[in-house]
């Protein structure tokens, strides 16, 4: 079997990769830069090649070096993903959950902490982020998705929201009651969801279904976060076409006002979607039954 080099070795030659520096990567490392010079010989001798040119303004990767730093760079991160997947079997107490910001601060937050003034031995840690939760390197528990995920997860429904058409009281002072005409001509908020644009109900779809099909969309602020539109309209900045339940509590407390019973659906619903290991974790099921009857 072929023997494999130190992976300190390993470390230390991507380090001075990177820096081009030994130097640099003896201090980033907390070594000497001698001993950085030890473990890079000894890699050059293991592997049989020069893997850096040295010259008093530091160091240069030569060819077999730029091959080599691919294959090193590989190696250590797939033992960082190994390492991930194992730490993820660890028993945890607390129930990890992880969801979109806006979800997060202007739905789920609200959630989770009345479920924890019932509950005060449950200890909920909230993730917020876009990026799509791997269950088989993260320790996360569950995750609110916006659609369906990978089908070997569970996916429970928890909510079909539509959009509506709201605005800042101070946006509309003086338009009487009812007259979209007069509303239409106000800026529009416009929210950019990237990939996901096609289910998001747009400008042109509420101006349709209100029976201006042919009218074009204003121009005004744009926004990839819900919450940050949400806040610019509460700031008057312009109409929104905003989520049933992320606008609910700018309308309670009238920060916003709804200006139409026309309404759109999103076109996908928002699942709790967590991995067969979920079920085991003690209390993890109730919880989830918990969020799912807490989606009002």
């Amino acid at each position: 079997m072929l023997k494999l080099p130190n992976l300190n070795s390993l470390i230390t030659f991507i380090n001075a990769a990177q820096t081009g520096n030994f130097a640099k990567t003896a201090k980033a490392l907390c070594i000497t830069p001698a001993a950085v010079s030890q473990q890079i010989k000894q890699l050059e001798s293991h592997v049989e090649a020069t893997l850096f040119e040295r010259s008093k303004l530091g160091v240069e990767l030569t060819q077999a070096g730029q091959q080599y730093l691919y294959f090193a760079k590989q190696a250590i991160e797939s033992l960082q993903r190994g390492q991930a997947s194992l730490d993820q079997l660890k028993p945890q107490s607390i129930f990890t959950l992880h969801t979109l910001p806006s979800v997060a601060s202007l739905w789920l937050m609200p959630k989770v902490l009345q479920i924890m003034e019932k509950h005060p031995d449950l200890e909920i840690r909230v993730e917020a982020s876009h990026s799509t939760v791997d269950f088989s390197l993260s320790r996360c528990d569950a995750s609110i998705s916006f659609g369906k995920q990978d089908t070997s997860l569970n996916h429970d429904f928890l909510f079909q929201d539509d959009v509506h058409l709201v605005a800042s009281p101070s946006l509309i002072n003086g338009i009487a009651q009812g007259d979209l005409d007069a509303l239409l001509e106000k800026p529009m908020i416009h929210i950019d969801w990237g990939d996901d644009n096609a289910f998001l109900p747009n400008w042109q779809d509420w101006l349709t279904a209100a029976s201006y099909p042919h009218r074009q969309p204003n121009k005004g602020p744009q926004f990839n976060l819900s919450s940050m539109a949400i806040d610019a309209a509460i700031q008057g900045k312009g109409l929104l076409l905003g989520q049933g339940l992320f606008i609910q509590n700018a309308l309670r407390t009238g920060q916003l006002v709804s200006l139409s019973d026309i309404t759109l659906p999103l076109r996908k619903a928002y699942y709790l979607t967590y991995p067969d290991r979920t079920r085991n974790k003690a209390g993890a099921m109730g919880l989830i039954e918990q969020l799912k009857n807490e989606e009002g």
